[in-house]
């Protein structure tokens, strides 16, 4: 047996007729005839018998046929499914991220997206940047996004955004009236800190040496944390500028500081496997959705 012989005779039991069958398939009337009669030779019993100016279809070509529409319908699965497949409707995708973005601003970004297509999986890990860079050299995700480039021959690395820190002040702070907040703005204020395991510590403490002394009194873990405290008019933060978008400004408002602290979002991919279309689109959309934040894209 083969296909065509199965898709005749489908069309056959479907439509009762050698020509309706003929005209469904886009083949002469001999093309389908000459296939029941191979399939019915094969089968070994007949499959029709001639009523009028139709076909009957026999007790055995009935039961036939149930096995028949069960294979069709898988085939027409596996049509669906490519089909969802070519779109990016369907499929699943694991991305590993800096806690900054994985809190809030991916959930954002990506949620307009996957609304439309409710046949997509996301595993979303909020993780510290080098952990990020070994999920992605383990093939554990199919995408990364650190503050640190990956350095190894599975991975494939690409710097998507460089940003600049913002200073998240508390609403209705004297802070707010400047247009740039410096360093030395923040000699008598009470400062939120980013955890020591957090990459941007090292940067905005890198900032302030020789400068003015930080007056800590937080350490938060993270800058969705930091941002928290600072709306509760705990103190002011140095912060990523996505931390801060969630925010109305009557609880939190993000000026720029200077010196400016300047940092390179990476994008990651293994490479021992090919991506499939949904990670390259998912992959397209979050350099759109951070492009924005893109210092690089400044007219100086």
């Amino acid at each position: 047996m083969n296909i065509r012989q199965i898709e005749a005779f489908r069309a056959v039991m479907e439509t009762g007729s050698v020509t309706r069958a003929a005209e469904q398939l886009y083949v002469s009337q001999p093309a389908v005839s000459k296939l029941l009669r191979a399939l019915s030779d094969r089968c070994g019993f007949p499959l029709f018998v001639r009523r009028g100016s139709g076909l009957v279809p026999t007790p055995e070509a009935r039961l036939m046929a149930v096995e028949v529409e069960r294979t069709f319908s898988g085939i027409e699965r596996i049509a669906e499914v490519a089909q969802a497949l070519r779109e990016s409707r369907w499929g699943q995708v694991t991305i590993a991220a800096f806690p900054a973005l994985a809190m809030r601003f991916l959930p954002g970004a990506l949620s307009p997206f996957l609304a439309e297509r409710p046949d997509v999986r996301l595993s979303l890990f909020s993780r510290t940047s080098p952990r990020v860079g070994d999920l992605t050299a383990n093939q554990q995700v199919d995408i990364g996004l650190s503050l640190l480039p990956v350095e190894h021959p599975y991975v494939r690395s690409e710097v998507v955004a460089r940003f600049a820190l913002v200073c998240a002040v508390p609403a209705g702070h004297p802070l707010t009236a400047k247009a740039v907040v410096q360093a030395e703005d923040l000699r008598d204020e009470r400062f939120i800190s980013l955890g020591r395991e957090d990459r941007s510590r090292f940067v905005v403490d890198a900032a302030f040496r020789g400068r003015v002394p930080q007056n800590i009194q937080i350490e938060a873990q993270m800058a969705e944390s930091a941002c928290a405290f600072v709306a509760s008019g705990l103190g002011v933060a140095i912060v990523p500028p996505f931390a801060t978008r969630e925010y109305a400004e009557d609880r939190l408002v993000a000026r720029p500081f200077e010196p400016r602290v300047m940092m390179d979002i990476w994008l990651h991919v293994p490479v021992s496997r090919e991506p499939s279309m949904l990670t390259l689109e998912i992959a397209g959309l979050l350099r759109s959705s951070l492009a924005p934040f893109d210092a690089r894209a400044e007219v100086h």
